[in-house]
């Protein structure tokens, strides 16, 4: 019998998230979803990672959970810019999470 070693993909993914007031500009080219494992109810847990086009080649990045909620707003080849705010503190829970911007180009239908 032979054994394979088992390993996690790869995703090679851009930090949009390293300090405040850093901004990420591209052309979005969609989105992926990947399985993480699962959750404490044994639910799957489901991470998105957004592909985008810039101006130095395409490039992706982990999608936090506004940026999830907002995407089902966004077409493919809407130019987004994607603004980071920092840390925040959840009013009604005390977490902290990472806030942001997220425009899209007018001159782009959404």
């Amino acid at each position: 019998m032979a054994y394979k070693k088992l390993a996690f993909e790869q995703i090679p993914a851009t930090d949009i998230a390293e300090q405040a007031g850093q901004v990420t500009e591209g052309i979005y080219l969609g989105k992926r979803e990947v399985p993480f494992g699962t959750r404490d109810d044994g639910s799957p847990d489901i991470r998105v990672i957004v592909d985008m086009q810039g101006p130095n080649g395409e490039f992706s990045f982990w999608a936090s959970t506004s940026i999830k909620m907002l995407l089902p707003q966004v077409a493919t080849g809407t130019r987004l810019r994607i603004t980071y705010k920092g840390l925040e503190k959840n009013p009604n829970t005390g977490r902290k999470f990472k806030a942001f911007d997220v425009e899209a180009d007018e001159g782009i239908p959404v």
